[in-house]
C-alpha cells in the first residue's frame, strides 16, 4: 500500500470516529437538555465532519472539488426518474403484495402532493444535506478505493445503520420495528443508493435527493406499524418477536428491496464505481 492510499484510510478512520464521536455526544447532550437544535446539528455530523476533514487535508482547493460535485446534475433522465420514483415504488409493491397475501385486497392510498412536499422539503435539509457530504461524498469513494464495491457498500451500511443507535433513546429517526429488521432493510437500500450514486458519476445533488426522496417515502407510502401500537424506544433493539401484523409489511418492502439490490448487483454493471478524493 503506498502513502496515499495509507493517507486516504487514514481519514476514513478519522471521519467515522469523528462522526460518531460528535454525534452521539450532540444526541446525548441534546436529549437531556430538550435543545433540538443539538439533535439536528448531531445528524448534520456526516456532512460537517466531511468538511472539516476535506478542508484540514485539502484546504480551500478540496473544498471546492467536493462541494462541486453538486454541480454534476447532467445525468440520463432515466437516472433521475429512478431517484424520483424508485423507493415509494418499492414501498408501495412490497406494502401491497403483503396486503393481497394477507387481507386478500391492496389499499391503493397515496398521500396527495401538498404532503410530498411537506415531507420531502425537510428531508433534504436534515437527512439529505445533513448526511450525504459525509456518508456518500466523504467514505464511498475511500472505501471503494480500498475495496470491492460490495464489501465497501457492507462496511458503509453498518457504519451507517449503527450510527442510529442512540435514535432509539431519542425516540424519533429509525424505523419503529425490530432492530434486526431493520438490518435487512438497511443493507439492499444502500447497495442500491450506492449503485445509483456511481451511476450518477459521483453527483453530490443526486445523492442529497435520494436520500431525502426515501425518507420522504417512508411516510408517503407507510409500511410501518402504528406509532401509537409499537413506539420507537430501546426494547426494539433486542425485540426477536414481533406481531405478525405489524411486521409483515415492513418485511415484504425489505423482500423487495433485496430483489432489487441482487438485480442491481448482478445486472446493473455494479463494478464501475466513483472514486473522487476529495
Amino acid at each position: 500500500m503506498n502513502s496515499t492510499q495509507k493517507n486516504t484510510k487514514k481519514q476514513l478512520f478519522i471521519f467515522f470516529i469523528l462522526t460518531y464521536a460528535w454525534s452521539w455526544t450532540l444526541f446525548f447532550i441534546g436529549r437531556q437538555t430538550d435543545v433540538v437544535i443539538l439533535i439536528l446539528l448531531g445528524v448534520w455530523t456526516p456532512s460537517l465532519t466531511s468538511l472539516f476533514l476535506t478542508g484540514y487535508y485539502y484546504k480551500k482547493k478540496g473544498l471546492l472539488q467536493l462541494l462541486g460535485r453538486f454541480k454534476r446534475f447532467k445525468i440520463k433522465w432515466y437516472w433521475w426518474v429512478l431517484l424520483l420514483l424508485l423507493p415509494a415504488s418499492i414501498h408501495f409493491a412490497g406494502r401491497s403484495l403483503w396486503q393481497y397475501l394477507y387481507i386478500g385486497e391492496i389499499s391503493p392510498s397515496i398521500l396527495n402532493v401538498s404532503y410530498w412536499l411537506g415531507a420531502i422539503i425537510p428531508s433534504f435539509l436534515i437527512a439529505g444535506f445533513g448526511e450525504e457530504l459525509g456518508w456518500r461524498g466523504f467514505a464511498l469513494p475511500r472505501l471503494q478505493k480500498h475495496y470491492s464495491p460490495i464489501k465497501a457498500s457492507v462496511i458503509l451500511a453498518l457504519v451507517h445503520l449503527c450510527w442510529h443507535l442512540p435514535t432509539y433513546w431519542l425516540d424519533q429517526g429509525i424505523h419503529n420495528v425490530p432492530f434486526v429488521y431493520v438490518l435487512a432493510f438497511i443493507f439492499s437500500w444502500t447497495f442500491i443508493f450506492n449503485w445509483l450514486y456511481n451511476r450518477s458519476g459521483g453527483s453530490l445533488i443526486f445523492a442529497v435527493g435520494f436520500h431525502a426522496v426515501s425518507n420522504a417515502s417512508l411516510s408517503i407510502v407507510s409500511f410501518f406499524p402504528p406509532e401509537s401500537e409499537v413506539p420507537i424506544s430501546p426494547e426494539l433493539l433486542t425485540n426477536w418477536s414481533f406481531p405478525i401484523q405489524y411486521g409483515g409489511p415492513y418485511l415484504m418492502v425489505c423482500l423487495v428491496y433485496f430483489i432489487v439490490a441482487v438485480l442491481v448487483v448482478t445486472k446493473g454493471k455494479f463494478n464501475e464505481v466513483n472514486t473522487d478524493i476529495p
